[in-house]
């Protein structure tokens, strides 16, 4: 099911409530494979200068890994339940020529074949962006992330 992406929406004054909640049980339950890269940033978009990021508005998370077997499990299991869990895009970086995105507006995985997102290709680290609901409701989103364990 498709859905609206938000994209940058307003400035934040730090990483939100939601968006904590899923990086924090993201890394707990991927301890010693996953590392944390950056949730709040005050800046823009890279490669888009006057286009303020995501990570400003509170609700992205980049999270990096050593190893690409590491990794696949979450982007699978992100995209699985997205729905349920707010996730608007996730952007991976490793994929050749130039990256690819999963986007909620078109529920599937775009390969770029230009240079569309920095670091791509063979970066070892995604980007995850959720709904400003669920980013400003912490315990909306662990209720969407327990649901979305026991599934």
């Amino acid at each position: 099911m498709t859905r609206a992406y938000t994209g940058y929406d307003t400035n934040s004054r730090g990483p939100l409530p939601g968006t904590v909640a899923l990086r924090d049980l993201i890394l707990f339950l991927n301890a010693g494979k996953l590392t944390h890269l950056g949730t709040y940033a005050k800046r823009d978009a890279r490669g888009k200068p006057g286009q303020p990021s995501v990570h400003q508005a509170g609700r992205a998370v980049d999270i990096g890994y050593q190893f690409r077997k590491d990794i696949e499990p979450l982007i699978d299991w992100l995209v699985a339940n997205a729905d349920e869990l707010g996730i608007e895009m996730v952007a991976d970086y490793w994929t050749k020529p130039w990256g690819r995105t999963w986007r909620c507006d078109r529920a599937a995985w775009k390969v770029y074949d230009r240079r569309t997102i920095h670091g791509a290709p063979g970066g070892r680290w995604i980007h995850i962006e959720i709904s400003p609901q669920l980013a400003h409701d912490a315990a909306a989103m662990s209720a969407a992330l327990e649901k979305a364990l026991t599934q």
